[in-house]
């Protein structure tokens, strides 16, 4: 540990290598883009997820844009609740419109509207006025935000959208240099899910896959335009292709705030998965990924090479009647090419039949849509059997760097970091991965857990025996310390795992290097769990024991969170053990408050053993508050049911990054600090949020030991918040029954210790909702139930309640449906409530960070 914390390096700057803010921005009209919106401070790449997680006016007040500089902190704002409208997001001067819609309206001075010529003449009328600066261009609004964004940010930006449906950047061409950026790190985190269809009807398997998609080796489509003027819409086909029109994937020139004057989409290249739901109606019965060229393609030369080399199929996008030189020659060279190709010729009505069969060709003037999107697709699926040429992303890698692209994962500080992440790697495939928790985090183990039963056998004193209490209490601490020292024998000297874990951790806590390495160690710890985890040929062999198979599973779980848990471990164990021998463990809990200053969600409550690490987390928000002063925290806290949406709803109403993919429920409870903008301090009456995320009710792995546990957790949890979300999902009267008991319970014993917290009931995935009188029936029967409760809880005490109905998140049928806007609609009035209720009702309540420690102790 000396040799650790002697050897911090000085503190990291993550702009070191950016000498100016103007710096690179040459292209004038990019600049002045930058500046009407606000964001000129933020290029290049100086905009941090902590901008995206900002409590502003605009998150609780739910209004429209006043000026183009608030487009970007609107289209965040839509980001974060899933609201896929942010693409149509335009800010228009009313005046100017109504001048260019009605131009003589202002002067209509008796003149007389003399005949039908005068609808032919030509105005004198000045352009500028009749036509004043277009608003922006929705997509220029999206892409300068991405040009501003940093790696982390981009990253976010991206899930967000893949969780919208969208065509996500691939190639980014730089607007102030002729570099083009390959976004493999932004694109990284991407994952999806999909169901390929039975090979035969009797075939019992249904063959489901949850991938990472930069790993998923597919068959690659790339559609680009040869040529200008069209009046077919290449990205307009593309929609009808892979939603059958439901949702613009790709945005097009009919989308709604499209204008002919966009700046920065010329050149991208866009990809998007088609992810089959096991349907008969799929129009591919396996995962495609589909890119699409913005622009005409002999203006970007080499985009157009990188997608021929990697391209299964190409679909170009033409006119037979183009004499173009060059026009001619690509298509010449596309046809030369032993890949399959498509031609859509803009100007011709029917099919034309081609020498090779390699090559079909399309008409679109004066078609049917459906007739024409069925018909390219059955010619892409038969094409694409020709061609049996599948690759991932980083498979791409190697062509993208032949072309001269920039890779946004090989810069320093991500490459060092993955270097790093993947030594460790390196050595947790040395041993089997139910093996590694043992063996190098030894102290999270049996003995945290026997630790942890003794300590609430202190409090409990239920088997006292003949003793007297002070001699049962005296046997409890001396088997505490015990255990203690016992975990010291086990910690030192640190292994290597942790050894390095630390100093990385230790040098870095807060800047883009640790950010980095963590990424690249949770995803490389995600692939090796599934590589190394039960297999289910196993689980069904033990199907009777579900509590061995927990446990198997949980000894196989590893993540960031057990690395920090163990940093934890050590930390209490060297301070109740040897306390006055060496202060260097103090500077332990300073890596986990900066990483929460940060933005990294942390571990309250240790899942696996039910119990909170005190000494860890008071020492944790010690460090917190030394660096960020004693301020007042507004606890946001949330209950419900497993797999019931409580960190999805989260993750909406705060943009946060809680674990949601199915089969990884939450385990315990995690926190995350949220900053208040500075100038809504006052007015809100607190300076942060902390959010607080919890393992759900009612855990079938847990159902031996469920009820207790569920009701200290609901206890614990309901204490800690000045406001709980209670999440009920679905209209399951037992299943609410259940939850409801639990929450009147632990209200009834925050009673008794003059604890008054409340609650809200979010009720989700209901029905129809649009109905008054079915939300009144559907509050009254609410109402009914939790007095109910309350009876059997507390003798007819009452408990208010608050009630609010959010609808289902998707639209549609998963994997290709977008999220419900009704529910990202929900969401944000649903956030403006919570954050309403503190600043009206609950400012009274607002502790400071030392309160929530205590409290915490107390709880």
């Amino acid at each position: 540990l000396e040799s650790i914390f002697h050897e911090k390096k000085q503190s990291h700057d993550p702009h070191h290598n950016r000498n100016s803010k103007w710096e690179g921005i040459e292209h004038t009209a990019f600049l002045k883009l930058l500046q009407c919106l606000g964001l000129e401070h933020y290029y290049p790449k100086r905009m941090s997820r902590a901008n995206f997680h900002l409590i502003n006016k605009i998150s609780v007040y739910n209004t429209k844009p006043s000026s183009e500089r608030e487009l970007p902190l609107y289209f965040l704002q839509k980001l974060q609740v899933l609201d896929y409208g942010l693409r149509y997001l335009v800010f228009r001067n009313d005046e100017n419109t109504q001048n260019q819609v009605y131009p003589g309206a202002s002067n209509q001075e008796n003149e007389a509207f003399d005949s039908y010529e005068d609808l032919f003449e030509d105005s004198d009328t000045n352009p500028s006025d009749t036509n004043p600066r277009p608003h922006i261009h929705p997509m220029d609004v999206q892409m300068a935000i991405l040009h501003c964004a940093d790696d982390f940010a981009r990253q976010y930006i991206f899930s967000k959208f893949s969780i919208c449906q969208f065509a996500l950047p691939l190639l980014i061409p730089n607007p102030c240099s002729s570099q083009i950026e390959f976004s493999l790190w932004s694109l990284s985190q991407i994952r999806r899910s999909w169901q390929e269809a039975r090979k035969s009807p009797r075939e019992e398997k249904i063959n489901c896959k949850n991938k990472q998609m930069c790993h998923v080796s597919t068959p690659i489509v790339s559609f680009i335009r040869v040529g200008n003027g069209f009046s077919a819409s290449k990205s307009q086909i593309m929609n009808c292709l892979l939603s059958k029109r439901k949702h613009d994937v790709f945005f097009h020139r009919h989308c709604r705030g499209s204008t002919k004057d966009c700046l920065l989409m010329e050149g991208v290249v866009e990809i998007c998965w088609f992810c089959p739901g096991g349907d008969d109606e799929d129009r591919f019965d396996n995962c495609v990924t589909f890119t699409n060229l913005h622009g005409d393609a002999k203006e970007h030369k080499k985009q157009l090479t990188f997608l021929q080399e990697v391209s299964s199929l190409i679909v170009v996008l033409m006119s037979t009647s183009d004499d173009n030189e060059e026009n001619r020659k690509i298509v010449r060279d596309l046809r030369q090419s032993p890949r399959p190709l498509i031609c859509l010729f803009d100007n011709k009505e029917n099919n034309m039949t081609s020498k090779s069969k390699q090559t079909v060709i399309i008409g679109l003037r004066n078609r049917n849509e459906a007739e024409l999107t069925e018909e390219l697709a059955t010619a892409i699926r038969h094409l694409l059997e020709l061609w049996e040429n599948a690759l991932s992303l980083e498979d791409c890698i190697l062509i993208a760097r032949k072309q001269g692209f920039l890779i946004d994962g090989d810069q320093g500080d991500c490459k060092e970091a993955k270097e790093k992440a993947e030594v460790l790697i390196a050595l947790l495939r040395e041993l089997n991965i139910s093996q590694v928790k043992e063996n190098l985090l030894p102290l999270q183990g049996h003995l945290w857990h026997r630790w942890c039963k003794k300590d609430k056998e202190l409090y409990h004193l239920r088997e006292k025996g003949n003793r007297s209490i002070e001699q049962h209490k005296s046997e409890i601490e001396t088997e505490k310390q015990r255990i203690r020292n016992q975990q010291l024998t086990r910690a030192f000297p640190l292994n290597e795992l942790m050894q390095s874990v630390l100093e990385i951790l230790q040098n870095h806590s807060e800047t883009p290097p640790t950010h980095y390495f963590l990424q690249w160690l949770m995803w490389s710890l995600i692939q090796t769990e599934k590589q190394k985890a039960p297999k289910s040929t196993d689980l069904q062999r033990w199907q009777k024991e579900i509590e061995a198979i927990s446990t198997e599973i949980s000894d196989c779980t590893l993540g960031i969170e057990q690395l920090l848990r163990e940093v934890g471990q050590i930390y209490e164990a060297l301070e109740e053990a040897s306390p006055t021998k060496n202060t260097l463990y103090l500077s332990l809990p300073q890596i986990a408050a900066d990483l929460m200053i940060s933005g990294v969600p942390i571990e309250l409550m240790d899942g696996d053993a039910s119990y909170v690490p005190l000494k860890w987390v008071a020492a944790l928000f010690d460090k917190v508050s030394e660096k960020l002063g004693n301020k007042r925290l507004f606890v946001l806290s949330v209950l419900g049911l497993q797999s019931s949406g409580k960190s999805t709803l989260l993750n909406a109403l705060f943009g946060l990054q809680f674990t949601v993919s199915a089969g990884r429920c939450t385990r315990g409870a995690y926190m995350q600090l949220l900053k208040v903008e500075e100038t809504f301090t006052e007015e809100l009456g607190f300076d942060f949020v902390l959010v607080v995320d919890t393992e759900g009710l009612r855990a079938p792995e847990l159902s031996n030991k469920s009820k207790n546990r569920d009701n200290e957790l609901a206890t614990f949890v309901i204490g800690l918040g000045n406001l709980t979300l209670i999440n009920i999902f679905g209209e399951n009267p037992s299943e609410m029954q259940d939850i409801l008991q639990i929450v009147v319970q632990a209200f009834m014993r925050m009673k008794q210790v003059k604890i008054s917290p409340s609650c809200l009931f979010i009720h989700q995935n209901v029905g129809e909702v649009t109905a008054k009188d079915q939300t009144m029936e559907g509050r009254r029967r609410l109402e009914q139930r939790l007095d109910e409760m309350a009876a059997i809880a507390a003798e007819q005490e009452q408990c208010s309640d608050v009630t609010r109905f959010v609808c289902s998140l998707w639209d549609g049928n998963p994997p290709m449906a977008p999220p419900n806007p009704r529910y990202s609609h929900n969401v944000q009035d649903l956030k403006r409530r919570i954050l309403m209720a503190a600043k009206q009702e609950l400012r009274g309540s607002i502790m400071k960070i030392s309160d929530v420690k205590l409290r915490v102790q107390d709880l």
